[in-house]
């Protein structure tokens, strides 16, 4: 397990979990689930180690075959503030 240190955002308490994350790629948004990430227990700022973060990009660099897809919904703010 890595020790994380305090949240550098709040100051609080970084303990490590699995973790959702999303990844923002030419573009795309991919989802990552149950990734091991210091997830702060105040503001719930996530942290990888260097590792982690390289496997991530191994996955994205090689056209990983995805499990699932989700359709996520979207909205462009002006059109919500225009309503």
């Amino acid at each position: 397990m890595h020790k994380y240190g305090d949240c550098s955002c709040c100051g609080g308490q970084v303990l490590e979990e699995l973790a959702e994350l999303d990844y923002r790629h030419k573009g795309k948004l991919y989802v990552f689930r149950e990734v091991p990430a210091g997830v702060c227990q105040q503001c719930g700022e996530k942290y990888l180690t260097s590792r982690t973060a390289k496997q991530i990009e191994r996955e994205m660099s090689t056209q990983h075959r995805w499990t699932e897809t989700i359709t996520v919904p979207l909205i462009t703010f002006e059109d919500a503030v225009a309503a």
